[in-house]
């Protein structure tokens, strides 16, 4: 079977985040499948069409940020127009943890090839440390996986915008409880969040299912985007790998033949990420 050639790309992530270890991690985990080829790149300026030949997909772990606050660092104009015109033209595209945030006044390009996406301060990351994720069943990325997941350290981020014409079909999806934020210290001075009239009961999608990933496709481009992925504690869980090369999978190939991990019989003696 032909192998996915994936570009990571990457560079600029907030602070929060070990970007050097995340990277590495997340290249280890496609490529111990066998089914990946992994490049990684921190810098994407200067890019041209043939800088992506070859390649099925873009994995994105870029949020364009140091801080939560500060402003989104957009690619030069020309390699803005090649990252798009890439998955427009039919590459794959996985939006991996905060680089599904975004802000308000970016082109339209950009929340047309997200689908769903977070922007401050209309969005918020719910003060839950480890919480459950429900997988939607019916599609090839989840299927066989358990129904529930439990997370543990990650970020549970809510509030979640949708591109308008936009129809994303969601993969993974959490209940965002009003009780999480009845928190004294909540909001945090860090992170400003919108809470209208004051009451918490206003906040976007509070009390409600909110989407943590979720697939669509932007032109002819397959995306797969998911807000949980923070570091190990995450990498470790067996349901959250075997989404992860699927989805991976389905952007760059179409197709969906990985299984989760199996750590059964001489299985067992396989060291992470179990493939």
């Amino acid at each position: 079977m032909k192998r996915v050639n994936v570009l990571l790309l990457s560079g600029k992530l907030a602070t929060e985040h070990d970007m050097a270890g995340m990277n590495t991690n997340l290249r280890k985990i496609l490529e111990s499948t066998g089914r990946f080829h992994v490049r990684v790149t921190e810098e994407f300026n200067g890019a041209t069409p043939r800088t992506l030949e070859g390649y099925d997909m873009i994995l994105l772990n870029y949020d364009g940020k140091d801080a939560p606050t500060d402003r989104y660092t957009r690619l030069e104009p020309g390699a803005e127009k090649v990252f798009f015109d890439f998955v427009r033209n039919g590459g794959g595209l996985y939006i991996h943890h905060s680089a599904c945030w975004l802000e308000d006044g970016l082109p339209e390009e950009y929340y047309k090839a997200w689908g769903y996406y977070l922007t401050m301060p209309e969005s918020r990351r719910v003060p839950k440390e480890d919480f459950i994720v429900d997988f939607v069943p019916g599609d090839p990325i989840t299927d066989g996986l358990e129904p529930q997941l439990m997370v543990p350290g990650d970020d549970f981020f809510a509030g979640i915008m949708k591109a308008g014409g936009c129809e994303p079909k969601v993969l993974i999806s959490a209940f965002d409880d009003i009780r999480y934020y009845q928190k004294s210290w909540w909001p945090p001075k860090h992170h400003p969040v919108e809470i209208p009239g004051g009451k918490l009961e206003n906040m976007r999608g509070v009390n409600q299912v909110t989407p943590i990933a979720w697939k669509h496709t932007y032109g002819k481009g397959r995306v797969v985007g998911c807000t949980i992925g923070h570091d190990m504690d995450t990498y470790r869980r067996f349901d959250y790998l075997g989404f992860f090369v699927r989805a991976c999978e389905w952007c760059g190939s179409g197709e969906v033949t990985l299984g989760r991990p199996d750590h059964t019989g001489e299985n067992r003696f396989k060291p992470w990420p179990y493939y």
